[in-house]
């Protein structure tokens, strides 16, 4: 009878643990989808757009937004139709131009705030296009930050033929595609002609 009553309690017991132990599992995982939820949002790209090419390399701009309360770290961004996708900055170089390089370390964003990425200035770079992009279109790209959250975003593609040298990196030697920097040189040579013209009429 003792071994019986004894029996009795150990099961209730190991019932009411096993039984606390699912109840918590359950309590967790709505908590996991919530936060799945809040940082997909945390980050946008606004007005998103990219410049139409059928072909080397392109660009996307856009606002970059921190919709939470937190800064973000973007480092990487993903294109399907590319060979490669970097995060680019703008700098002033030694002879008081403008030169593109891959922004070391990506963007941070600040709690709440956003950063603009525009011709000129901070961009994402698209290299080695697999396929055309044409005006009109919207591509999607995938925006990772430093602790791998994935954000999609889509851009619309705009027949832009301004400011190319703004948009062309130092990498586009690489890809064997230099007009940008001919145009740049070109417009070097023409400040040259307008400052023997001016010396010609003195």
């Amino acid at each position: 009878m003792r071994k019986n009553t004894t029996l009795m309690a150990t099961l209730s017991v190991a019932a009411m643990i096993g039984l606390s132990a699912c109840g918590q599992s359950q309590a967790s995982e709505p908590e996991e989808t919530s936060k799945s939820q809040v940082s997909v949002d945390s980050l946008s790209l606004d007005n998103a757009w990219v410049k139409a090419a059928d072909d080397g390399m392109t660009a996307v701009f856009g606002e970059l937004k921190n919709n939470s309360d937190e800064d973000i770290n973007l480092v990487e961004a993903k294109y399907d139709d590319a060979e490669q996708v970097q995060l680019h900055e703008t700098l002033e170089d030694n002879s008081g131009g403008m030169s593109m390089q891959e922004k070391k370390g990506g963007f941070t964003v600040p709690a709440g705030e956003s950063l603009s990425l525009k011709p000129g200035g901070d961009h994402i770079m698209v290299m080695g296009l697999t396929k055309p992009i044409k005006p009109g279109e919207e591509i999607s790209l995938e925006l990772v930050t430093a602790d791998q959250q994935s954000f999609p975003v889509t851009a619309i593609a705009k027949d832009y033929s301004g400011a190319q040298e703004d948009y062309a990196p130092g990498e586009a030697d690489d890809e064997g595609d230099g007009a940008d920097h001919k145009d740049m040189d070109h417009g070097d040579m023409d400040h040259d002609e307008m400052d023997h013209g001016e010396h010609g009429d003195h």
